[in-house]
């Protein structure tokens, strides 16, 4: 038996065959059917004249039935003796309107009868004389696999045409084509006649597909090519969704069978698909035909997508179906996810609308202008938390845009966007989102997107871990007016209290000298939602690095609590729950630690964590391994980055591996440096810690907590109890200003110098004195300031 679709080569593997065969001494009968053999009598009647042109000899008056055609050939061939080979070519036309299952068994019973009758059939849909007959004779089926051209038959067919061909470029001929022989012989022909490269023709193609639709005289199977071709693949559901009408399953397992359908395994099942110039022609002459069928197909599709792919996909279909104000209900509604889980699906998306929904929608504004740069690497995985949308900004920047009428559309959908970046752990396309508001606001003197703009910046790269630059960003006048006291209106008030808090946390995790003050100054929100966690975040940063035991009692109890108001599977989550883990830790509750890590999934945020109670545990490559894992993700913020880094060294050092340790922990040193992250090497032991640090002080003032600066000194007053001389003419001078002065900017002012400059040479002041905060450097410097004076 040859199976195969119409252009698959059934007829010429045939004539090769028995070409190959005139030697055997077997006699040959040709079959060809038409349509005369689509009831059973047809085909009986055009074999018997077949075989009677043969010179077989068929006695049909000798039989006396309703049915002397069919009768008369069964007979002649079961009596016959010598051998006999009946070639039977369209074998699909037999009994196609009626007797097409009686056909099949009285062939069968005929070949398992006789030992004379060889049969050869050539169709192209599978017959139950192809399935039953494997059970109970001698079968060989080539199928439309073996049928379809390979790269190197094409290669060769070119080479007999005179057209030179590449290896990739056949490859490429089969993918497109699918093997089919008759379109990629046409294909070489027609190049070696023009004289160029073969390629796939278009109108090659689509005059094949139109005979094959012609041929197709089922009015189902014929619906069921034009629908399936709309999808680039479609799976079993989204078949019986776009086609309706209960034959779906039976057309699919047909063109399947027959070679004109693909099937690939994925964990999501099974799916199936047209190769790819098939497709497009059978879309081409579809839409010629029957151009409602797309928009049919794609409204069908949106229901199954709902159910399926969420958002993203039913936005597809609705675009694609034309659906213009459902597709922009979509985006609005969906705004977070799409642009935070799927961004380059909705760039793609976004170029489908019509210029004048482009123009008109500020999301789409977004999406066009800004969102490539926003969007991470393709193939960079999803971010797998539980987003959050921009609710907690979203009713003051509507009641001052309402005011004032200062902020656009776009505007709001970039903050809206930005915030929800920083939930999704996309820093850099919060980052990009709020300098666009900025920089709206910078050029268009609009004060609502310049404060939204920076204080969203701020929490970019707070929630990151970059000290530094977060810091930075108090320098600006605008800022530090709102954060210090300034307006009352929505926006004002909502940047003063996410300043503080970003302000807060920045100076914790920097171990700042200022980090007192900053805590004292919070400002809690009233609503308990994601800002409201980086509140209480920015407590129990402070309360790990400074508190006392009670101190930090207390965190672990607010933490517990918060936690029970957060939405599960958040970022928001996820950095109170490996806070939490960390002081259970320092308080010596490893086993509970575990407890609430094991809760969590394994992400960027976590994954220092796990390395750190690992650690903890004495576990200590198994804390590596995890570690490196973490490191490898390109979203994971700075503060877990040097915590990965430093639990790596420290990990080393406690498996004797002391080089590799240093070498680990100059790594870290370089995340400090740069970020200006210092509270993950409170972390660490503090016997690892000063191993690895040495005498060095600089590197001892990465860490500064008076214990872990004496702890691996056996001369300890030479940090603690500094001479006069330690300290240069202008340090003491700044020394001396701070005991009248709270802070940088006090200091400043008595000095005539900036506030940057002021901060420097406290920072030189605390190392040298080995203080971590303006209390402990006036307690430590008693005296010295008399004294000098």
């Amino acid at each position: 038996m040859l199976r195969g679709p119409r252009g698959f080569g059934k007829t010429t593997a045939l004539v090769e065959w028995l070409t190959s065969r005139e030697d055997d001494g077997v006699p040959a009968v040709y079959v060809p059917l038409d349509a005369e053999a689509r009831l059973a009598s047809g085909f009986w009647l055009t074999l018997h004249d077949a075989l009677v042109a043969a010179g077989v000899t068929v006695d049909q008056d000798a039989v006396q039935s309703g049915d002397p055609e069919r009768d008369s050939v069964l007979r002649a061939l079961l009596r016959r003796a010598e051998p006999l080979r009946v070639i039977i070519d369209n074998f699909h036309e037999a009994g196609h309107l009626e007797g097409r299952a009686e056909v099949d068994e009285d062939l069968l019973e005929l070949v398992r009868t006789s030992p004379a009758i060889e049969l050869v059939v050539a169709t192209r849909a599978l017959r139950s004389l192809e399935t039953t007959g494997a059970l109970s004779v001698d079968l060989t089926v080539l199928r439309p696999t073996d049928l379809a051209m390979r790269a190197e038959d094409v290669m060769a067919l070119a080479a007999q045409h005179g057209v030179g061909m590449t290896e990739d470029h056949a490859s490429n001929l089969v993918v497109e084509l699918g093997g089919w022989p008759a379109a990629v012989r046409t294909c070489i022909a027609t190049a070696s006649v023009g004289g160029r490269e073969a390629t796939v023709e278009a109108g090659t193609v689509d005059g094949y597909i139109q005979a094959l639709l012609a041929d197709v005289r089922s009015p189902a199977l014929r619906e069921f090519l034009m629908r399936t071709a709309v999808p680039e693949e479609f799976s079993v559901s989204a078949a019986r969704a776009i086609v309706p009408d209960g034959t779906a399953i039976r057309e699919l397992r047909n063109l399947r069978l027959g070679g004109l359908l693909r099937e690939r395994e994925t964990v999501d099942g099974l799916r199936y698909s047209y190769p790819p110039a098939i497709r497009e022609a059978l879309r081409r002459v579809t839409g010629e035909l029957r151009p409602e069928i797309e928009r049919e197909v794609h409204i069908a599709l949106m229901a199954l997508a709902a159910q399926e792919e969420g958002p993203v996909g039913v936005l597809g279909h609705a675009v694609r179906a034309k659906e213009w104000d459902t597709a922009l209900r979509i985006i609005e509604e969906e705004w977070t996810t799409l642009v935070t889980r799927h961004p380059q699906s909705l760039v793609e998306i976004a170029m489908l609308f019509p210029r004048e929904f482009a123009d008109a929608d500020p999301r789409l504004q977004v999406v066009r202008r800004h969102l490539p740069r926003m969007a991470p690497t393709p193939g960079s995985g999803e971010t797998g938390w539980a987003l959050t949308g921009a609710h907690f900004v979203d009713a003051a920047v509507r009641q001052r845009w309402q005011e004032m009428r200062e902020t656009t559309d776009e505007v709001l959908v970039l903050v809206q966007s930005g915030v929800a970046a920083i939930f999704a752990g996309e820093n850099e396309a919060a980052a990009y989102a709020f300098e666009r508001v900025r920089d709206h606001g910078i050029a268009e003197d609009d004060r609502t997107a310049r404060l939204l703009g920076i204080g969203g910046m701020l929490t970019a790269k707070t929630v990151h871990g970059e000290v530094n630059l977060a810091l930075r960003l108090f320098e600006d006048p605008e800022l530090a007016d709102v954060v210090s006291g300034g307006d009352d209106d929505d926006v004002s008030t909502l940047v003063r209290v996410g300043g503080r808090i970003m302000r807060a946390i920045a100076a914790a995790d920097g171990m700042r000298p200022e980090v007192h003050d900053a805590i004292a100054a919070v400002v809690e929100p009233p609503r308990r939602d994601e800002l409201w966690a980086l509140a209480v975040s920015a407590r129990a940063t402070y309360a790990s690095v400074y508190g006392d035991e009670e101190d930090q009692a207390r965190a672990v109890g607010q933490l517990r609590a918060a936690l029970r108001h957060l939405q599960p599977g958040g970022i928001a989550e996820s950095t109170l729950a490996t806070q939490l883990v960390e002081l259970l830790v320092a308080g010596g509750m490893v086993d509970v630690a575990e407890q609430v890590l094991d809760r969590l999934a394994d992400t960027f945020v976590s994954t220092s964590t796990r390395a750190y109670l690992l650690h903890a545990r004495g576990r200590e490559q198994e804390a590596i391994d995890v570690a490196e894992r973490g490191l490898a993700d390109r979203r994971m913020t700075a503060r877990s980055r040097l915590l990965s880094e430093l639990i790596i060294a420290a990990a080393l050092y406690r498996l004797g591996q002391r080089t590799a340790a240093r070498r680990r922990f100059a790594r870290g040193v370089r995340i400090a440096h740069e970020t200006g992250q210092r509270r993950p090497f409170a972390l660490i032991p503090p016997d690892v810690f000063g191993a690895l640090a040495g005498q060095d002080l600089e590197l001892l003032a990465l860490r500064p907590l008076p214990s872990t600066v004496a702890a691996p000194q056996s001369q300890a007053s030479k940090v603690t109890a500094p001479a006069t001389d330690e300290l240069s003419t202008r340090e003491l001078q700044v020394l001396a200003a701070l005991h009248d002065n709270s802070g940088p900017a006090g200091v400043a002012a008595a000095l005539g110098m900036s506030v940057n400059t002021a901060k420097t040479h406290l920072r030189h002041v605390y190392r040298k004195l080995g203080a971590s905060s303006r209390d402990e450097a006036l307690v430590l410097s008693r005296g010295l300031i008399t004294e000098r004076r």
